[in-house]
């Protein structure tokens, strides 16, 4: 019986041993078209559904007709038997004055102002009921089905909820009452605490075999509870629902085969005119994914008033998504799709296992097995096709039966979680609800630990029940990087039971970005040659060799069109015709295009400004030989060296750092060369699981170039003290992440010779990773002034011969009195500082000097 009304009461329970049955969702005002063609509302819907299980008798009430009855034999049970109840006088009492006839009241325990005498109207001739009449009636057509009901006699709420009672008041059959208009009939009743009363006792008292109904016109179960909390008047209905789980109806919108048997309906009975029947199923199945009733889609279709029925048409009058104009099968789409083999592979085996799975259960075989988790993982970077995918799983599972919409709702985590108590559970529920009959994709899941963790918690129960509870209804689909979705797993065990399938989503390789970019290119409408087009690749592959974990992969290629875009638009103004060049791509994306091999002489033409250095330009010069040997030989490049620098401080360091960028950049060791520049206070955290993000958000930003850590020492220095554990974090965390991006990144760590030989003790895996070690010398007291020179002069300042004596003598007093402290270059910038202070004051003195920019003797302070 219940397949004849459609899937979306297929298989469908109104009791299941609580004291309600609450119906709620998008469909309960709409009409229903059953699999036999015939269209029906939700009184007949639900008195078919409660017939079919044994329940001889239904009775509904409403605000509008507080009693009524959709079969004779519900209604006759309804009226007087005629039998004198015990105690009951053997023969009616005379009649009032006036009354029209009487009878006794259908319970016994019923009494009123003449006892158990019920006075009645005279019965009216043919005509509508009076204005306001409350009525209670039959009618039935002699099919069996229950057609609408003619109202006939009035009833007062009291007096309706007493009948009530007494029609559940052990019944010789299996019985029902149905409140079809149940926010009506709770905020209007005028019987507020007799109603709370039925409902409080029958939930403590009440046979619950014979099922209670209350319709809601909510979208949720959690708002239909709350709703009666905000009533105030029915405490013991509000508490029974909080607390109640199951059993809650959820009357959705149509699907593909019901939305079929309408525009069958309608051909047939409204002349629907159909343009193209070979597209007729792609566009049903693209009307099945909306939110929207039988009764919309009703009046949508008449209003094309003649128009020939097509997706073209449903799509120009907004009624699809442009999104889903494409109707074929989801197969087919999944083919279109660039990249992706590996998907696509999964889905292929997936959607096979699920045919078969239907095929052996069509021949009765396999009915025993559990059916496999529909859930699934998607792990890898944005811009990957995940929600794409998402879309044509839920398109799948509806073209093999398993849903009956299919349609996409997304969401992140993040967005289920409420800022206040109580709130969370409800918003949960509702996007979850949304997504019944369909796919809910969650977006950049993470694990459930914030600060707002008990929140996150009532996220995460509400989620296990529904994927439990929905799973013939439901698939979810978790998404992320594939660490974020490892920490949703780790959540809780009951993650990894039910989200059952894993796929992989790699970045796309260079030759399919590239095809991207040309295809949103040539939606821009812009034109190119063959050259062009070979320049886009190789900047494609330098974007894709250079990328970091966050790496957009098509959004990055629609992000480079729309700048190109611009740089075209305006280079050529009004002269559109013109086609793209290379002038057209952006500044920093033009600087990825091949350059010329650099000349050896300039590989480290940073350091020729600078004094001394004559060790380190020689280690660093053997190095760059090295590798141009490797590259004259055609033996490739190696992955970039990592550095040691050990030296006192102020001894150029940091400047070398930036020059070693530069010359592999030139060399191609590294593609940009940039410095990343951090101390121990970048790396190094103050609570537990905060260190090793750091140091991995910083060698992201140094992929490609340099991570250079000043005093790297200090990362294990101090054993035993507060926060010496989270530096070791530091240190496994940087080792493990060399290796991981040993052919990407270069990471310099500079100290003291002594300390720095314990730092690359402190771990076995460093001594192997640093493979060249420069040393800095300290500078000698000539080497600085010539320091002090070129700084003076970069400012317009000169030394007198006088003066540069003064400051070496400056310069050793400093180091004899603080051989560990002394900063060797870093003193210079503290002696031109004092030198200028004084030359100031000679210049404001009695009388002034005259030369603003020469340093004499006087200028330089006494150490």
């Amino acid at each position: 019986m219940t397949g004849r009304l459609g899937s979306r009461f297929a298989g469908l329970r109104l009791s299941a041993g609580e004291p309600f049955t609450v119906v709620y969702g998008p469909g309960v005002d709409d009409t229903f078209i059953g699999a036999d063609h015939r269209e029906r509302n939700l009184d007949a819907v639900l008195w078919h559904l409660l017939r079919a299980q044994s329940c001889a008798y239904v009775a509904y009430s409403s605000q509008r007709r507080p009693l009524y009855f959709l079969d004779p034999e519900s209604e006759a049970r309804s009226r007087p038997s005629g039998r004198v109840p015990a105690g009951a006088p053997s023969r009616p009492p005379a009649q009032p004055a006036g009354s029209a006839g009487a009878g006794y009241m259908r319970h016994p325990q019923l009494r009123g102002p003449l006892g158990r005498v019920v006075v009645r109207p005279p019965a009216r001739g043919p005509g509508p009921a009076p204005a306001g009449a409350r009525s209670v009636s039959s009618a039935a057509d002699g099919t069996g089905s229950p057609t609408e009901p003619a109202p006939t006699r009035a009833l007062s709420d009291p007096f309706t909820v007493m009948t009530l009672a007494g029609y559940l008041a052990d019944p010789p059959h299996r019985t029902a009452v149905v409140f079809t208009e149940a926010e009506s009939t709770l905020r209007h009743t005028d019987a507020t605490r007799p109603l709370d009363t039925f409902f409080s006792d029958w939930a403590r008292h009440g046979d619950y075999d014979h099922p209670v109904v209350l319709v809601f016109a909510r979208p949720t179960f959690d708002a239909c509870v709350s709703y009666v909390e905000s009533l105030h008047g029915y405490p013991g209905l509000a508490a029974r629902l909080r607390r109640q789980a199951t059993p809650s109806v959820r009357v959705g919108y149509p699907d593909e085969a019901e939305l079929h048997r309408l525009v069958q309906r309608m051909r047939l009975r409204d002349g629907l005119r159909i343009r193209d029947w070979r597209e007729l199923d792609g566009v049903v199945r693209a009307m099945a994914a909306q939110p929207l009733t039988v009764k919309n889609w009703r009046s949508n279709l008449l209003s094309l008033d003649g128009t020939p029925f097509s997706g073209r048409e449903l799509t120009e009058r907004g009624w699809l998504p442009r999104a889903g104009r494409d109707t074929r099968p989801a197969a087919e789409q999944l083919d279109d799709l660039v990249g992706l083999e590996p998907v696509k592979g999964h889905l292929k085996r997936l959607r096979r296992r699920v045919a078969a799975q239907a095929l052996l259960r069509e021949r009765g075989l396999g009915t025993d097995a559990e059916a496999a988790s529909p859930h699934l993982l998607f792990a890898g970077p944005p811009g990957t096709g995940k929600t794409t995918v998402a879309r044509l799983v839920g398109e799948m599972y509806r073209e093999l039966g398993v849903l009956s919409r299919g349609h996409l709702v997304e969401t992140r985590l993040d967005d289920l979680v409420a800022g206040y108590v109580g709130q969370t559970t409800s918003r949960a529920h509702a996007v979850l609800d949304q997504a019944v009959d369909g796919v809910l994709f969650l977006d950049e899941v993470h694990g459930l630990g914030s600060e707002n963790g008990s929140f996150e918690r009532d996220v995460l129960k509400v989620l296990l029940a529904r994927l439990e509870n929905d799973r013939d209804r439901l698939v979810v689909i978790a998404a992320g990087y594939p660490d974020k979705v490892d920490e949703f797993l780790a959540s809780d065990d009951g993650l990894r039971r039910r989200f059952g399938e894993r796929i992989a989503f790699p970045d796309y390789p260079p030759d399919v970005l590239h095809r991207i970019l040309l295809r949103y290119l040539a939606a821009h409408g812009l034109r190119w040659d063959a050259t062009l087009a070979g320049q886009l690749l190789h900047v494609v592959t330098e974007l894709h060799a250079t990328r970091r974990p966050d790496f957009g992969n098509a959004g990055t290629m629609r992000n480079l069109s729309e700048k190109i875009f611009t740089e075209w638009a305006v280079r050529v103004g009004e002269d559109i015709g013109q086609p793209l060049t290379v002038a057209d791509l952006p500044e920093d994306h033009r600087a990825l295009l091949p350059r010329p091999a650099p000349d050896d002489g300039t590989l480290l033409s940073e350091l020729d400004a600078m004094v001394g250095l004559a060790p380190v330009r020689e280690v660093l010069g053997d190095l760059a030989k090295r590798i141009r040997l490797r590259q004259v030989r055609g033996r490739g490049l190696p992955p970039p060296p990592n550095l040691l620098f050990v030296g006192p401080p102020g001894t150029g360091k940091t400047t070398v750092a930036r020059a070693v960028g530069a010359m592999f950049r030139k060399l191609g060791v590294v593609r940009k060369g940039h410095v990343v520049e951090t101390t121990r206070a970048d790396l190094v955290a103050e609570y537990v699981g905060q260190t090793a993000p750091r140091v991995r958000e910083a060698v992201h930003r140094a992929l490609d170039g340099v991570l250079f850590i000043d005093e790297a020492y200090s990362l294990t220095a101090g054993s035993g003290v507060q926060g010496a554990d989270f530096g070791k974090e530091a240190v496994d965390t940087l080792v493990r992440e060399m290796e991981h991006w040993n052919d990407r990144l270069v990471v310099i760590a500079a100290g003291y010779p002594h300390e720095m030989e314990a730092f690359v003790r402190s771990n076995s895996g460093l001594a192997s990773r640093f493979t060249v070690r420069v040393e800095f010398p300290p500078y000698s007291a000539a080497e600085l002034v010539e320091v002090l020179r070129r700084s003076a002069a970069a400012d317009g300042y000169v030394l007198t011969p006088q003066a540069a004596e003064r400051a070496e003598q400056w310069f050793d007093a400093r180091r004899r009195t603080d051989p560990t402290g002394f900063g060797s270059a870093r003193e210079v910038r503290g002696l031109l500082a004092a030198m200028e202070s004084r030359l100031a004051g000679r210049l404001l003195a009695d009388p002034p000097a005259t030369d603003h920019s020469t340093f004499t003797a006087d200028d330089v302070p006494p150490p």
